[in-house]
């Protein structure tokens, strides 16, 4: 047999040999995310977090400093469905869980579903941040938490007769250990109480914005302004055809 076709033999079997080796041992990888062995299909934006360290689309590790020590925050989806969607969804800081919510139906229900951890801030050794259960509108709800998941201020309904928080603009903000909330009982800058906004009495105060005072380890709540319907109209600048 000729040296070149010896050559070409044992070139030949190296790379057969370096195939077979290859293909025992490389590990196909899947491009799509999975979670508890099932195949995610949840949207992107489904769970929305500020300021992630690490994340993906059901997952979210945040860091946050209180008195100089890190605190670890944890957000994700859990608990999976045969179709890709999650049942569950949780949050914890350092391992202590302070928020969890079974019988999602993210698949049928959509954005109204979606879990959204906006606005954190520390305020000495308490962490502030509002949670928006879903993209419905006013389904905001103010948080502070210790760095063991205590719940030290859990604020939906601001006030009496479904005075929330008007989480469709900029509602929140933060003064050393001050929060001021801007909150409405208007839904869409329209609907009073199941009707148009020019058929509420004169007197009726529609939205205010209010004040949180951390203070001796606890929130001081106050009334900073209140704003009656009249002068919504008119900010607005709403034409009711027929006002008495």
């Amino acid at each position: 047999m000729k040296k070149s076709k010896i050559v070409g033999i044992v070139v030949v079997a190296v790379i057969l040999v370096c195939l077979i080796v290859f293909a025992s041992t490389f590990k196909l990888k899947d491009s799509h995310l999975r979670s508890e062995g099932i195949r995610v299909r949840i949207p992107e934006g489904a769970l929305v977090v500020q300021d992630c360290d690490e994340e993906n689309a059901i997952y979210c590790k945040k860091t946050l400093e209180v008195n100089g020590e890190k605190q670890t925050l944890e957000f994700e989806f859990y608990n999976f469905k045969e179709n890709g969607y999650p049942k569950s969804v949780k949050a914890s800081i350092n391992g202590h869980e302070f928020y969890q919510e079974d019988g999602l139906n993210v698949e049928e229900n959509g954005s109204i579903d979606y879990k959204i951890f906006l606005n954190f801030q520390v305020i000495d050794d308490v962490i502030v941040f509002t949670f928006t259960d879903g993209t419905a509108g006013r389904t905001t709800t103010l948080y502070a938490i210790d760095t063991e998941g205590n719940i030290i201020l859990e604020e939906t309904e601001i006030d009496e007769d479904e005075m929330l928080i008007k989480d469709y603009t900029d509602f929140i903000e933060y003064d050393d250990n001050v929060i001021t909330i801007y909150a409405t009982r208007v839904v869409e800058d329209v609907n009073y109480h199941g009707e148009s906004v020019c058929n509420a009495p004169h007197e009726d105060i529609v939205e205010a914005y209010y004040t949180y005072t951390y203070q001796d380890g606890e929130f001081k709540k106050d009334i900073k302004e209140e704003i009656d319907s009249d002068d919504f109209i008119e900010n607005r600048g709403i034409i009711c055809t027929a006002r008495e």
